[in-house]
């Protein structure tokens, strides 16, 4: 199992906590416009709520015009859940 890097939480909580943000409607359903991948510390995931490390690959992810929100931050490994929960709903 891996783990969501620089954290103590593993997949299934990251993916957890992901579905029920997705539930919310704290982040959107797959709405991606862009996304940048980067090394930049500071700030939470807005998949897992985690801190992002500068040491930790992330992606800065805008999303379609006139989605809410605008943006979010993610672990790449919580961005990769965050697109299989969303293909995974969209199936549903």
């Amino acid at each position: 199992m891996r783990y969501c890097p620089g954290t103590h939480m593993n997949n299934l909580t990251a993916t957890l906590a992901i579905r029920a943000r997705l539930r919310q409607q704290t982040l959107p359903y797959g709405a991606l416009w862009r996304r940048l991948g980067e090394y930049e510390g500071g700030g939470l995931c807005d998949g897992c709520g985690e801190r992002i490390t500068s040491a930790q690959a992330s992606y800065a992810v805008d999303f379609t015009p006139g989605v809410t929100p605008q943006s979010a931050r993610f672990h790449r490994v919580c961005f990769e859940i965050w697109q299989g929960e969303c293909q995974t709903s969209l199936r549903s």
